[in-house]
């Protein structure tokens, strides 16, 4: 009786699942929140990604994780089938022909219908909000970024602000970074703070992981490492026995930074000079005239000392 029961709801769920709204879950997340494998190929001239029937029906029996969302749980081949089937139907793939490997052609209408040994075309893409989401935003701040000689003068600044503040901290962090692995490598040991960080094959989040390294250096580098930790104790003897100017030299970084964040970077500039530092200069037609008066004026001077030279030489 238990059995019976149980054969029940899962004969409920199967069904609760073939609706128009259960196809879409479970297609949504096929497409967008499974590791079903799928491969690439080219029909019709335009690349589509397949799969093989067997391998659909082989993923929905054995993925049995019940805390992913929108996928019945399913424990024999004829309730995948009949879910695959009931997909194919609502046209969310369409079984195709393989002509050859990566290459394939559209079955006729006519003879649609899923079979495990059949290959199947993805015509559902999945959700699309994230992508068209980040698509706007690459809009927008394209639109932004040209519009930038438009900007009001405080957002011009702001950014500014942004822009030399990021710098002074990615300065700030390598030059951390690199003083530690000197210190770290000196004493036999390579210790990088996210030490893929500057790696451009790997994504952005790849990026950042693993936090730090710390490992054995390779042997026989002995000399390399006294050299290092001689330069290291020249530059710190140096900065000890030179304190005024190393206190000048804090005092001026000092200073620009006060300067750079209050705003009064720029003060000893009009405020027309000030207002026009993104703008290319462009010469009036007075300046023109005005140099080329100035190259005439010249020009004049130069003939004059010239004759000059020519009399004192025939005199003599």
């Amino acid at each position: 009786m238990a059995e019976k029961n149980e054969n029940d709801q899962g004969e409920s769920d199967i069904s609760a699942y073939e609706t128009p709204v259960g196809l879409k879950k479970i297609a949504g997340f096929l497409r967008n929140g499974s590791s079903l494998p799928v491969r690439h190929g080219v029909e019709c001239e335009k690349r589509v990604e397949y799969f093989k029937g067997s391998k659909l029906t082989e993923y929905l029996i054995n993925n049995n994780d019940t805390k992913k969302k929108h996928r019945p749980r399913i424990t024999n081949e004829a309730d995948a089938i009949r879910i695959c089937r009931a997909l194919l139907k609502a046209g969310y793939f369409h079984q195709s022909e393989r002509l050859e490997k990566g290459v394939l052609k559209p079955t006729p209408a006519a003879r649609q219908e899923f079979i495990p040994g059949g290959y199947y075309t993805w015509i559902y893409e999945g959700n699309k909000t994230f992508s068209h989401f980040m698509t706007a935003c690459l809009i927008i701040g394209f639109l932004l970024v040209t519009c930038f000689p438009i900007w009001p003068q405080f957002l011009k600044i702001w950014v500014w602000y942004c822009s030399v503040t990021l710098l002074i901290f990615m300065l700030g962090f390598i030059s951390i970074r690199a003083f530690l692995f000197l210190c770290f490598w000196i004493l036999g040991y390579e210790f990088w703070i996210l030490p893929r960080l500057f790696d451009e094959t790997l994504g952005f989040t790849e990026s950042f992981v693993p936090g730090y390294s710390f490992e054995k250096a390779t042997s026989g580098q002995l000399v390399y490492r006294i050299g290092i930790l001689g330069a290291i104790m020249a530059l710190l003897y140096w900065a000890y026995t030179q304190p005024t100017d190393f206190d000048t030299f804090i005092k001026v970084q000092r200073d620009f930074l006060d300067d750079l964040y209050s705003g009064t970077l720029l003060t000893d500039t009009s405020q027309q000079s000030k207002e026009d530092i993104d703008k290319i200069k462009v010469p009036s037609l007075e300046d023109l005239l005005a140099e080329t008066a100035f190259d005439d004026a010249d020009a004049s001077e130069d003939l004059v000392d010239k004759f000059m030279d020519e009399m004192l030489a025939n005199n003599d």
